[in-house]
């Protein structure tokens, strides 16, 4: 693995609707605050920390959630990007996860968070296939559409199945 691999967990949270919450980040390396972009909740996994437990932590900093049911990891992506003008290879581990409260809390959210991150909505795939904006990853709308089976099916299972 390469010394500058960046190990994160994304978590696909859907709200009752199937909505997934999403998060506009700008590039703070982009000095005319140009660069927006759409991004899933969740981030770094710490030294120790497994990547369910990461999840949890994740959820729970970015959004005020805890508790939910996370699913997963159902999807890995491995890439290259710029993180802030700085060259970064990270690899990341996909969960889904339903909530029935919409409501979101920024009180754990790092320094870097609050400067970089604008605003956050829920969409549905009907908006992020009609939207002209750029969304992380390339095929979310078809993670979205797992991560929802994915949840309706461990709902509609007994404890223990799925």
């Amino acid at each position: 693995m390469p010394e500058d691999t960046r190990v994160a967990v994304r978590i696909v949270l859907l709200d009752q609707s199937s909505r997934v919450l999403l998060f506009e980040g700008r590039d703070l390396s982009d000095t005319g605050d140009t660069v927006r972009f759409w991004f899933t909740a969740g981030g770094g996994v710490d030294t120790g920390e497994s990547l369910a437990e990461a999840a949890e932590r994740e959820l729970l900093e970015e959004t005020g959630q805890a508790g939910l049911t996370l699913i997963g990891p159902f999807h890995r992506r491995e890439f290259d990007f710029l993180n802030h003008g700085q060259p970064q290879h990270q690899i990341e581990h996909f969960f889904a996860a339903r909530t029935n409260n919409s409501a979101l809390s920024a009180h754990g959210w790092t320094e870097l968070e609050q400067r970089a991150v604008t605003t956050w909505r829920w969409w549905s795939t009907d908006d992020l296939t009609s939207a002209d904006v750029q969304v992380f990853p390339d095929n979310l709308v078809d993670l979205v559409r797992q991560a929802s089976e994915l949840v309706r099916t461990e709902a509609a299972s007994p404890p223990g199945e799925l």
